[in-house]
């Protein structure tokens, strides 16, 4: 996959498809849009549904965990046109059957190209979507081809960048583009990155996942005693450090993670650069979290709400994000407590609460288990079990690819999967989930192996 230069133009073949795109959305009335239920799902349903109130287009939204052919019949029937944003790339053979006007604005690796849909994805146009193009930005592009007011929506874009974690290396592709041309606006501006929490230390250390500070996230007491150590003030905010605090909380910090034997890489990650709207009055980071937590919490309805400017919405979301954090803390606080079955390329353990597998999964691949090792959080529900995996770019280094290893192995049991390279989900019955586990360890190990050969 190549990426984009700064200040590189948006391939024309992407434009071209995004052309078509407008055409035949201007030849419909009503349109269905289908969207994943995750930070970048909903973000991507808010751009678009944003900038189909702004074309005068009447539309019903749906957000889903997962794309069905029995979903993708029922939104045919009767339907001007359907939209699906975050997903749609791997279902394209059950999209043409419905012989209904279709446009998918996705992000995953697909299988193929189409010709009865217009395809709108990053990876035709060797663009890696995992890294240079979230969802989000898709829409983004197709929004402000529809109508330049729209990019006034940059920053509901910009958390589902964020909330697919492909600002941590810094931006790239078509996610840089957007930046570039939202600075030219005066729409977003760019934040030094820090380990430090914005806004009240205690409560930013507490709530903090990335990075996981053992004894201090998850902790009221231990971020206490940690600030105390540091000499600074408990009711501190970040803003009221000097820069010789600042330095010294800082350190403080990075030194217990490398205690924690978390490597320099992953801390460059967490310090990458923020971006901030001054028109939201809000960093992308923080508009990220309060959609997350509505989707993985089950109200995805509120999280779209939130994107189309609703205050309730954002209050009801601060008040599932608490919720959240307190269910995912307890969580880590487990793995912490009781560590991580391993396989010989693998590692996964099995939690209860399914949309918070996720970022278990990540923060455990990140801090709390074997680097060497991908990550797969399983979590039972309704005779199934649902998967969750995270790996490393230096596990994708070593020729790992978790989208093609889920959805093989998947498949072998009677389930399916796809996803990122770094970051797949999968079903599989319940009853072969060791089956699963068994596939998924010979084929990483495969993965490896061919790498080296190579």
């Amino acid at each position: 996959m190549i990426g984009m230069e700064p200040g590189a133009q948006l391939p024309d073949k992407l434009l071209s498809r995004i052309s078509i795109a407008k055409e035949e959305l201007e030849r419909s009335s009503e349109v269905r849009v289908i969207s994943h239920y995750d930070a970048d799902g909903i973000s991507s349903a808010g751009v678009l549904c944003n900038a189909l109130l702004r074309a005068g287009k009447g539309f019903h939204a749906t957000l889903v965990k997962g794309l069905t052919d029995e979903l993708i019949q029922e939104a045919a029937a009767g339907c001007d046109c359907i939209i699906l944003s975050d997903m749609g790339s791997a279902h394209l053979d059950a999209l043409e059957a419905t012989g209904c006007r279709t446009i998918v604005l996705d992000h995953h690796a697909p299988l193929r190209d189409s010709e009865k849909v217009v395809h709108i994805n990053p990876h035709l146009v060797d663009i890696d979507g995992m890294t240079s193009a979230s969802a989000s930005a898709m829409c983004m592009l197709f929004a402000i081809n529809l109508d330049e007011r729209n990019w006034d929506l940059l920053h509901i874009a910009f958390a589902g960048i964020v909330g697919d974690r492909q600002a941590i290396r810094g931006l790239s592709g078509i996610n840089q583009w957007l930046f570039e041309e939202g600075s030219k606006r005066g729409m977003v501006e760019s934040v030094p990155g820090s380990l430090l929490p914005a806004g009240k230390l205690l409560d930013g250390l507490y709530a903090s996942t990335d990075p996981y500070v053992r004894g201090v996230s998850g902790s009221l007491e231990g971020a206490k005693a940690f600030l105390e150590e540091a000499n600074i003030d408990v009711n501190s905010s970040s803003r009221d450090l000097d820069e010789g605090q600042s330095r010294k909380l800082s350190s403080l910090l990075a030194l217990r993670l490398v205690e924690q034997g978390v490597p320099l890489a992953t801390m460059a990650e967490v310090v990458h650069e923020r971006y901030f709207f001054p028109r939201a009055g809000m960093e992308a980071g923080e508009l990220a979290s309060l959609l997350d937590a509505c989707g993985r919490s089950g109200n995805e309805g509120m999280g779209l709400a939130l994107t189309l400017g609703d205050k309730g919405a954002q209050e009801g979301a601060r008040k599932l994000r608490a919720e959240h954090l307190d269910g995912v803390m307890a969580g880590l606080d487990g793995i912490a407590r009781d560590g991580v079955a391993k396989k010989d390329n693998i590692q996964y353990f099995y939690n209860e609460g399914q949309g918070m597998s996720g970022i278990l999964s990540g923060v455990t691949m990140q801090y709390l288990g074997d680097r060497d090792k991908a990550t797969i959080a399983l979590s039972q529900s309704d005779g199934k079990f649902k998967i969750s995996s995270r790996g490393t770019f230096e596990l994708l280094d070593q020729g790992v690819d978790l989208a093609v290893a889920l959805r093989e192995c998947a498949s072998k049991v009677g389930g399916f999967g796809g996803g990122h390279r770094i970051a797949a989900g999968a079903t599989v019955p319940e009853g072969r989930e060791d089956e699963f586990l068994d596939e998924l360890d010979r084929m990483i190990g495969e993965q490896k192996a061919q790498k080296k050969e190579a």
